[in-house]
């Protein structure tokens, strides 16, 4: 069995200094990737981001101030040679296939052969409130990873391409793979037509939410089987899994403190409405609410933040998130791992919910080092 390695995915938010230095600490505990969002707003809703509230406001003035995420990875990637740099995760409402396909193969020169492209099919939070049309967002991402895997084969030769979004006559993309080799595709995906497209065009899977083991393997197996049914070898197909951490004393000790955070009341309203009825409470956004996928964060009142304070339960505030020390994580977590999973990317939250501050950067190597063992 291979060992799992482990990759970081930082914030990446205003001040620069202070997403560099995290992204340094990362690698020097052992990372092998480092990850960036690609988003204009987060999930955090700005009401709750107050010195008042999270002592991580002190420094971070915003839960929205994000910087352009393939800058930042060219810069990581020049100063730090070997690691692997990809968005988690990127979409084609915002960014045309082809500015996909010369971004990611220019960050693979930048990168001598380790940018990732880590894509989705979106968050209306990206989308909607920027002008932008918020639909068939599936149908889209199949569009874009047809055209990208069109033009990165091309060899430079005019492509022509007649789909229902996009139309290409005689597009040119000439500019030479990396070693002649296609930048990775990593696809985040959940759902049964979501993994579909992961097996058919992905080199790797990274979900995004917290699931228990056997649907994990259940999940991967569909990934497997469509990519050989599609005639694709997955020999090399990497299993990955983002997970959101939030390090302490104790998992007691977390909870106990982020139950009291506001943070973690913002947190807790993009979870779907299910996780919430499966514990017997009824989501502030609504019985239908789809979590993430759909929260737009400048539109959650005091009101909604107050009634979800008020219904708040501990499963439900660890149904997005791993908590507790390092080993408790670590022992969470291993389940998953027998279950197929070889890639972590651990983005770590406690800052922002408990203020855990030094010590909690000294478990983040701990926690590393035990993840890399699993």
């Amino acid at each position: 069995m291979r060992r799992v390695t482990v990759g970081y995915q930082e914030a990446g938010l205003h001040p620069l200094w202070l997403t560099n230095t995290s992204l340094r600490i990362a690698r020097l505990f052992g990372a092998e990737s480092l990850w960036l969002p690609d988003h204009y707003m987060g999930f955090i809703s700005p009401l709750a981001w107050t010195p008042q509230h999270t002592p991580a406001a002190k420094v971070v003035h915003s839960p929205d101030g994000f910087f352009d995420p393939l800058q930042i990875l060219a810069i990581t990637a020049s100063r730090m040679r070997g690691v692997k740099v990809g968005t988690l995760v990127t979409e084609a409402f915002r960014r045309h296939p082809m500015s996909i396909a010369q971004s990611f193969v220019t960050l693979d020169h930048i990168s001598k052969g380790n940018a990732i492209c880590g894509i989705g099919n979106g968050e209306r939070l990206n989308v909607e409130p920027y002008g932008l049309e918020w639909r068939k967002q599936v149908a889209r991402l199949e569009e874009a990873l047809t055209i990208i895997r069109l033009l990165w084969g091309s060899n430079g030769k005019p492509v022509d391409f007649e789909g229902k979004i996009w139309k290409l006559r005689g597009a040119v993309f000439n500019l030479p793979l990396f070693a002649g080799r296609q930048p990775p595709i990593w696809v985040a995906s959940h759902a049964p037509r979501m993994l579909a497209l992961t097996g058919r065009f992905g080199d790797g899977w990274v979900p995004t939410l917290k699931t228990e083991a056997a649907d994990y393997r259940a999940r991967l197996d569909t990934i497997l089987a469509a990519g050989r049914e599609a005639g694709r070898s997955m020999d090399g197909f990497v299993a990955g899994n983002a997970i959101i951490v939030a390090l302490g004393e104790s998992r007691e000790q977390v909870v106990e403190t982020a139950m009291k955070s506001r943070v973690g009341v913002a947190m807790s309203l993009a979870a779907q409405a299910a996780v919430w009825a499966s514990h017997g409470k009824t989501h502030p956004l609504g019985e239908k609410f789809n979590g993430f996928i759909d929260i737009v964060s400048s539109r959650i009142t005091e009101e909604q933040l107050d009634t979800a304070a008020s219904a708040l339960t501990p499963e439900i505030l660890l149904s997005s998130m791993y908590a507790g020390s390092p080993a408790e994580i670590r022992d969470e977590l291993a389940p998953l791992v027998d279950a197929g999973a070889r890639h972590l990317i651990i983005q770590n939250i406690g800052a922002a919910l408990t203020g855990g501050g030094g010590a909690d950067i000294l478990r983040l190597g701990s926690l590393i080092r035990k993840l890399r063992r699993l």
